[in-house]
């Protein structure tokens, strides 16, 4: 266990077992008896850590966002190129979602045709890290998961941000923050994406995603469980945060990182995957900045991540 916070540290090293402390995470980095590591800690420090890792060698599990800029993204992806081995998982966990997964599949069977727009959602309570710094940091802290999803759902790389429009929500939050941002995409197959991002939607957490097809529709995320009839209202429990919604995907996704790391596999969302969502992420940002639809411009995608989509 890592730590700032050496009371934190040791309170949950004595939780888990964990039988070695350190202040820095470079230190729990370098330490050879150590076989892999895990990077939770605040967006800032992530691609540092990672790079601490690539530089001992190590498996290493990041949280969402991969860096805190495509720069920074870049270099990671460039240091793996030249280890020729993959290492880092990025923490896109909604890949590991049962429901999504399964309309993955139903996508792939062409069971509504050929795929023409990705319509998704994206609410949250309250902004839930506090009040965010700009509209830049909205996007990579939150919005970076809906461009992660449509990338893998759809097996196409975003080509060109159309607009990006926006509302402040919360009176918390500073004005020209938006908190509500509407998000229109183009793919490269020429399929369009519609994102809406809520960071105040006040009634609780809500994630989903429906596709329409040109023989059809298939939706993810609408309320499941029971359905109640009482007090003249019928209705079915929201989720109250991301941690009740996506518990079981946190938990595969770890899984197969463990996995991936015990059987010397690689894996899955890789450091491409958390490049491309920063690239757009970016973009989308130069679009409230200036008004413009905004072309991607990648870079040829290294071999190593040929399964970038997948």
């Amino acid at each position: 266990m890592a730590d700032v916070d050496r009371g934190r540290a040791e309170g949950l090293a004595a939780a888990l077992g964990a039988g070695r402390i350190y202040q820095e995470g470079r230190e729990l980095a370098q330490d050879t008896k150590v076989d892999a590591v895990v990077v939770t800690s605040p967006d800032p420090t992530h691609a540092e850590y990672v790079l601490a890792c690539l530089d001992a060698g190590k498996p290493v599990f990041c949280e969402k966002p991969l860096a805190m800029n495509s720069q920074e993204a870049w270099s990671i992806v460039q240091r793996e190129v030249r280890i020729g081995r993959r290492l880092v998982q990025v923490g896109f966990q909604r890949r590991y979602d049962s429901e999504f997964q399964e309309l993955r599949r139903a996508i792939g069977k062409g069971e509504v045709g050929k795929p023409i727009l990705y319509r998704a959602w994206h609410r949250n309570v309250r902004t839930s890290h506090g009040v965010p710094e700009s509209n830049e940091t909205v996007l990579i802290n939150s919005a970076i998961h809906d461009f992660d999803e449509i990338r893998w759902l759809s097996g196409h790389e975003i080509a060109v941000v159309h607009s990006v429009v926006g509302q402040t929500v919360d009176h918390s939050v500073p004005k020209g923050i938006f908190d509500l941002q509407l998000i229109q995409l183009g793919l490269e197959d020429g399929s369009l994406a519609f994102i809406e991002l809520n960071l105040s939607a006040a009634y609780g957490y809500e994630v989903g995603v429906e596709v329409i097809g040109d023989r059809g529709t298939v939706t993810a995320g609408l309320p499941g469980g029971l359905l109640y009839r009482r007090e003249e209202r019928i209705g079915q429990r929201v989720p109250r945060d991301w941690l009740e919604r996506f518990d079981a995907a946190y938990t595969a996704e770890m899984a197969a990182w463990l996995h991936a790391v015990r059987e010397g596999k690689p894996p899955w969302p890789h450091a491409w995957d958390g490049y491309v969502s920063l690239v757009v992420a970016e973009a989308c940002a130069e679009y409230l900045r200036t008004g413009r639809s905004v072309r991607m411009g990648l870079p040829p995608r290294p071999d190593l991540y040929a399964d970038a989509v997948t």
